[in-house]
């Protein structure tokens, strides 16, 4: 396989909303018709591991032919597959079961694993060295290694320097993969929450060990008020100017510009022009240090929820993250698609609703995407999305916009079935909103009997008129996304965009009743 100059990769979460293994074909031919050329496939707990026992839904888990499948349908369409292992933190799926929860650095938090612990070790280097050999056609493994605050504090706490913990086992898993012809790519924003001048030279023994990979969901533009290095870091003299949008972050910074030592200063001051850094300057910081980068942007977040992305907020920070590829000379990007924010945290939206920022991130490293709902000007499409990720933010036309969808629908002559997910989705939106206004109604005035039993009559009228709407969209959804998704992260999707809605709604009708009935007479 020939690989290409820039890696143009987009994330594949296999712990959310599991499509059906039928999918692959059409999945892996689609991202390769937008330009993507690369997929970082985090399995999680659907990887077939034997002789491991972490996996939460059977009726899920991607059997040796489901991921045969894959690999070949990866192959056919020149995508290069890039497996993702996490190494030491985010390791709730596996440390959630009781016979490994004694492998974690806390007990009543399994997340990280205790490295300290050679059998937990030698669980998640045995899960990593199956992984490499089932892939023997890629080059690179992403091993994740981020957010691995609980090593740092274990270190500190025995008054150790705080990061030798971590490096020392990120050499380990550097050995292992190397042993089998791979080359790691990790998370940097460990190195870039603890760097100071002295942990800098035992950084600089990775740079040809690691590719390294910057992440940031929420940069825009080109420049930023925000900087990662040596933790987050703001200007002092934001204090002076509480209303400006930056102002709140000094609470969850961890220091100044002005603190920063004159080591790290050095190293960043290219990229610092009064208060504000260069957008995603990191990037260019690694490169500048020879470390090889690929950035890291997303498609969708936790925090995008179970509709429908922000789609303006997400496609500003692809286009931020395809000019500092092209700046630093990086080897490429992924676009992570997190389909939850942790294993414990409810599934957000399905890919049906991510194309069109995966048609944006192709072409922002100059891919050419083929046309994805053919026979709608992408102009048209543009706008529509736009649209969409206004409604998201601060609009309330997304009616009108499903309206307009649906007038184009005859004319789509591909992928009906992306432009009808986001059609629904685009309807379910005022619904929720209309419950959320009538839930906060009524704990407004739950406080007093002063409102006469008409006018409980007439919420209770409405909040009947929204249980109905809700059921019956209930089953539109059910009906049209089950045909490409099923298992338990489908039916907590379900659950969460529906059932605990029309709960609270009916709590809500609950308390309605009450108070009518203590209502004084009309």
């Amino acid at each position: 396989m020939t690989h290409p100059k820039t890696l143009i990769a987009a994330h594949l979460d296999l712990r959310g909303i599991m499509f059906r293994p039928s999918y692959i074909p059409q999945l892996l031919a689609d991202l390769a018709g937008q330009g993507i050329n690369a997929v970082v496939a985090d399995y999680e707990d659907n990887f077939p591991y034997k002789g491991v026992g972490i996996t939460f839904d059977s009726s899920t888990k991607w059997s040796e032919k489901n991921f045969q499948t894959f690999l070949a349908e990866a192959r056919k369409n020149r995508i290069e597959v890039i497996p993702m292992r996490q190494c030491v933190a985010n390791l709730e799926y596996v440390l959630r079961w009781e016979k490994y929860r004694g492998f974690a650095m806390n007990r009543n938090h399994p997340s990280t694993l205790d490295v300290n612990n050679p059998k937990a070790k030698a669980l998640i280097f045995e899960m990593l060295r199956q992984v490499l050999v089932a892939h023997p056609d890629s080059r690179y493994i992403h091993i994740g290694m981020d957010e691995a605050w609980a090593l740092v504090n274990y270190d500190l706490a025995r008054g150790k320097d705080g990061i030798h913990l971590f490096l020392n086992y990120l050499s380990e898993v550097c050995d292992i993969c190397e042993a089998h012809g791979k080359m790691p790519m990790m998370c940097s924003d460990m190195l870039e929450d603890y760097m100071t001048p002295s942990r800098l030279k035992l950084f600089l023994k990775f740079k040809n060990r690691v590719v390294l990979c910057p992440w940031d969901y929420d940069a825009e533009g080109d420049r930023s008020a925000i900087g990662r290095m040596g933790g987050y870091r703001v200007s002092r003299k934001w204090l002076e100017e509480p209303d400006h949008p930056a102002a709140p972050t000094i609470w969850t910074a961890h220091t100044f510009i002005e603190d920063m030592p004159a080591a790290i200063r050095r190293i960043v001051r290219p990229y610092l022009k009064g208060r504000f850094f260069t957008t995603l300057f990191q990037v260019d910081v690694w490169r500048r240090l020879g470390f090889q980068v690929m950035g890291t942007t997303s498609v969708r977040v936790d925090s995008d929820g179970g509709t429908y992305p922000f789609y303006n907020k997400r496609a500003a920070n692809i286009r931020a993250w395809g000019r500092a590829a092209k700046r630093a000379r990086a080897i490429g990007v992924i676009a992570t698609s997190w389909a939850r924010g942790t294993s414990w945290r409810p599934p957000i939206c399905n890919i049906d609703l991510t194309w069109p920022l995966i048609t944006e991130f192709a072409r922002s490293l100059g891919a050419r995407p083929k046309p994805f709902f053919a026979g709608i000007p992408q102009r048209t499409v543009e706008v529509i999305v736009k649209f969409l990720g206004r409604c998201r933010a601060d609009w309330r036309l997304e009616t009108q916009v499903a309206d307009q969808m649906e007038a184009l629908a005859p004319r789509i002559k591909s992928h009906r079935h992306e432009w009808q997910s986001m059609i629904i989705m685009a309807r379910l939106l005022p619904l929720h909103r209309r419950v959320e206004a009538a839930v906060s109604d009524v704990d407004y005035f739950n406080a007093n009997n002063r409102p006469v039993n008409a006018e409980w009559q007439r919420r209770l009228d409405d909040q009947a008129g929204i249980l109905k709407e809700l059921a019956a969209m209930r089953r539109k959804v059910y009906s049209h996304f089950s045909k490409r998704y099923h298992g338990n992260g489908f039916e907590e999707w379900i659950y969460d965009i529906f059932d605990r809605h029309t709960r609270k709604l009916k709590d809500c009708r609950r308390t309605s009743l009450q108070m009518s009935k203590k209502s004084r007479p009309t």
